[in-house]
């Protein structure tokens, strides 16, 4: 062990949330083609090279120590003795296991708390998979990593390159220089005293944008949507610790034409997926409000004075439409709204966005503090989140990364959450749901892939006048030329 580190105030909140029926811990699912050269002891070897890999960089080294009498805040002590066994796991379904038999054993998996008296993250590499394929189901605890950070870990760990084996540990993986310096205490330390200063001199700013807000929140005639607005669901009461999961998948192609041809964000789409999906499932249980449902959406804004290094994310709030049978509608009232709610921050700074998603989503805050969520009317309905990933296609070892799942935490009053990852061409759906709040979540991957079709035929006159503008402009392959004759030489 060596020196310790105080926890930051998202560290500590993120912990002291931790609960027996609601783990504040978020994962991956990585599902990958074992290489054409693979014998009958590629994963054998792959866990136990994985195992023998004990360099560790933060923050996979990290072990909470509780406040006590002799500490009397909770910090982070630093572990390079770890029990691999423990952290890296080997399983297999029966033979050959389909997506169903993967998804039940990934709803246990997530509903087993991480030991805290360990560093705070699990590995389990999954064999059986139909088709020659195996899984990585990776969980680290929301307090230490989030989706767009636990995505940048995998890739480091990965290689775009097939014949690659070289590849380090996920927890061995080096760090970029600039990502250590940011992570260290005395840097964590500036950024706070700094951070204060900033947040003075802009609560004038805040301060007017949240007079707008509420304004316009209380005109059932604007797009915004504010805190408290959505209707009580299903999925907004308390929760149990055990979850369902299930995932789906799309090209990416097929979105983005989508978004073009309806004249709308793929943020924007993915969010009326969901909503067709949500609108079906509640009707399925007559439990379908008159109301709309409201979604909380993590957005990645970029502020006015941000030069290029980087972009704000903050946190919106957006009609579904979910009282809308019509598709086409639906999806033009769920774009108003997100950019309604995207044009209040517009001329925000970092700091303003920041203090400005603070205030508004305090009450949330307040609920988690007094262990209050999921009793009264909900703050929003339904997490929706799409993370970008990587680009390119990636190896393990050789074994071709086919694609990533999120699975995400749920809680109290939020017994629901749709993420999306986005990877070389395709979406990834994760649907993660409490188990007792969300029956037969299954269905809902079902009918996010029905959304979808809806959303095409409703849009079949763009999407067929685009295929043609398209063709128009691809040039006709070159003819061929024929091939002379050889003279037979006499």
């Amino acid at each position: 062990m060596v020196s310790k580190e105080r926890l930051d105030i998202s560290e500590f909140a993120w912990t002291a949330m931790e609960r027996p029926e609601r783990p504040m811990h978020v994962a991956t699912l990585l599902i990958y083609s074992l290489p054409e050269d693979a014998g009958d002891d590629y994963l054998s070897s792959l866990v136990a090279r994985l195992r023998d890999s004990s360099e560790f960089v933060t923050p996979f080294n990290k072990v909470l120590r509780p406040a006590g009498v002799m500490n009397p805040l909770p910090s982070w002590d630093r572990d390079y003795d770890l029990d691999m066994e423990y952290h890296v796991r080997h399983l297999a379904l029966p033979r050959p296991g389909g997506e169903r038999e993967l998804g039940m054993l990934i709803a246990r998996l997530h509903s087993n708390p991480l030991d805290f008296k360990r560093p705070l993250w699990e590995y389990h590499i999954i064999e059986g998979l139909e088709g020659g394929r195996f899984a990585i189901y990776f969980k680290m605890h929301h307090a230490i990593v989030d989706g767009i950070a636990g995505v940048r870990m995998l890739q480091r760990s990965m290689s775009p390159d097939p014949d690659d084996r070289s590849s380090p540990a996920l927890w061995s993986a080096p760090v970029p220089d600039e990502l250590l310096e940011a992570q260290s205490s005395r840097k964590r330390i500036r950024r706070a005293i700094s951070g204060m200063g900033k947040s003075l001199a802009s609560f004038r700013q805040v301060v007017r944008q949240l007079n707008e807000a509420l304004r316009a929140g209380s005109d059932e005639d604007d797009p915004l949507k504010m805190p408290y607005q959505a209707p009580k669901t299903i999925f907004n009461g308390r929760i149990g610790s055990q979850r369902r999961f299930a995932t789906q998948q799309y090209e990416f192609a097929r979105i983005r034409q989508l978004s073009k041809a309806a004249g709308c964000t793929v943020n924007d789409i993915f969010v009326a997926i969901s909503a067709g999906a949500v609108r079906r499932f509640l009707r399925d249980q007559n439990a379908l409000p008159g109301r709309p449902l409201i979604a909380g959406i993590p957005v990645s804004l970029r502020p006015k004075d941000d030069q290029g290094a980087g972009s704000a994310v903050s946190f919106i709030m957006a009609n579904m439409g979910t009282h809308i049978a019509d598709p086409r509608r639906r999806l033009k009232t769920i774009g108003e709204s997100t950019k309604r709610a995207k044009g209040v921050m517009n001329n925000m700074s970092r700091e303003e966005i920041e203090n400005f998603t603070a205030v508004l989503l305090s009450p949330s805050s307040l609920q988690g503090t007094l262990n209050l969520e999921g009793y009264g009317r909900p703050v929003f309905n339904v997490t929706v989140s799409n993370v970008p990933g990587p680009s390119e296609k990636l190896y393990l070892h050789g074994a071709c990364l086919e694609a990533m799942y999120p699975v995400s935490a749920v809680t109290h009053g939020q017994a629901l959450n749709i993420t999306c990852y986005s990877y070389a061409g395709s979406l990834n759906f994760g649907f993660a749901g409490c188990r007792d709040s969300v029956p037969s979540l299954q269905k809902l991957a079902v009918y996010a892939g029905g959304a979808l079709e809806e959303l095409e035929e409703a849009f079949a006159p763009e999407l067929t006048a685009a295929a043609a503008a398209a063709a128009a402009l691809t040039p006709p392959p070159a003819p061929k030329r024929k091939a002379t004759p050889r003279r037979k030489r006499s």
